[in-house]
């Protein structure tokens, strides 16, 4: 196990749980459980995300009892969000058991499912709830005139590193609009990197999954990029192709003041569980998730909550056996390469 996931010593989660409550609890006393949220660094949307959905399941010990018409936790439950400090690590410190649950992109959870690395063993992973989602970015130099993906055969396009997420979601995208890798000029950057060689000019293109505003979307906004719209049979093709939700749109406005709203591919982010989550305990959890106070009180918090799409569409990974019941849907985890669905 590696030790960066206890880089947040034990007794800074009481600590966090203070945060997530606001107040104190009156008494923690020896039934108190706690339950962690493995989540973005501190100050990205995922973390602030993790506090909320902490708050709302927490109820400590010495609490009064609530009504079924309020707000209302786990008895005895105190939750936190935890800070990794790299956002790859969630999926694989869920599954090893370092932590009991946390929200990951529906492309990393698929990918660990699917495409293990090297002598590793697919993850064992089940999904809880989609909490929020992210949007699919499409960035172009705006000299190159470019108005659609498929135009980009020839270019110079950032397609990441072989067997990297950037790699997948290129492959799948080119796909989509009916182009081979090998028609345009790949480069293999991704992340930061892809996104400071669009902005000076050393690549024409670039593809990004990003909860929206995105800061590195911004930059490159402001240096003279500009996104492209996907939508269309190309889209319909992707959602087939990559486990992204929903057909959304990046706001007018979100990076530019004079950026007009542009229709894309929505990808959810969910609440995954590992084997170390009790399953009572992921019972009552989909539980307090399921109740109607406690998704409003989420949604007046953030707006943007999915907490779980409707059962027509595939799922990255299984949903819990405990949330089935709860929520009255049993959708269909994506199958991988060569499996049937389940």
């Amino acid at each position: 196990m590696s030790p960066r996931y206890w880089l947040i010593p034990l007794m800074a989660v009481p600590l966090l749980a203070l945060v997530a409550f606001g107040r104190a609890p009156a008494d923690t006393g020896p039934s108190a459980r706690y339950l962690r949220i493995a989540a973005d660094p501190s100050g990205e949307r995922g973390f602030d995300v993790g506090a909320a959905l902490a708050s709302i399941l927490s109820r400590p010990p010495g609490m009064p009892a609530c009504g079924e018409d309020r707000a209302c936790g786990v008895p005895g439950l105190i939750a936190v969000a935890q800070s990794l400090p790299n956002r790859r690590d969630i999926v694989e410190a869920v599954a090893s058991g370092a932590v009991e649950t946390g929200l990951a992109p529906a492309d990393r959870i698929y990918a660990a499912r699917c495409f293990p690395a090297p002598g590793a063993k697919p993850t064992d992973l089940t999904i809880l709830g989609e909490i929020y989602s992210e949007a699919l970015h499409v960035l172009v130099r705006a000299e190159t005139g470019l108005t659609d993906i498929s135009q980009l055969k020839g270019r110079r396009v950032a397609i990441g590193a072989a067997g990297s997420d950037e790699r997948r979601l290129a492959d799948r995208i080119l796909s989509a609009y009916g182009l081979r890798r090998q028609q345009v000029r790949g480069v293999e950057i991704g992340g930061e990197q892809a996104a400071l060689a669009l902005a000076d000019g050393r690549i024409d293109a670039l593809f990004r999954i990003a909860a929206m505003p995105d800061p590195v979307t911004a930059m490159t906004v402001s240096s003279g990029a500009r996104l492209l719209p996907v939508t269309g049979d190309a889209a319909g093709r992707l959602s087939g192709l990559h486990p992204f939700g929903v057909p959304g749109a990046i706001a007018a406005g979100t990076y530019d003041e004079n950026q007009v709203a542009v229709a894309t591919m929505m990808q959810p982010v969910a609440w995954i569980a590992g084997p170390a989550l009790d399953p009572a305990l992921a019972a009552q959890l989909t539980a307090a998730l399921a109740s109607g106070p406690n998704r409003e009180a989420l949604h007046r918090q953030d707006p943007d909550m999915l907490l779980l799409r409707p059962a027509a569409f595939r799922m990255s990974a299984p949903l819990h056996p405990a949330a089935g019941t709860r929520y009255g849907v049993d959708p269909i985890a994506m199958a991988c390469p060569g499996q049937k669905p389940r």
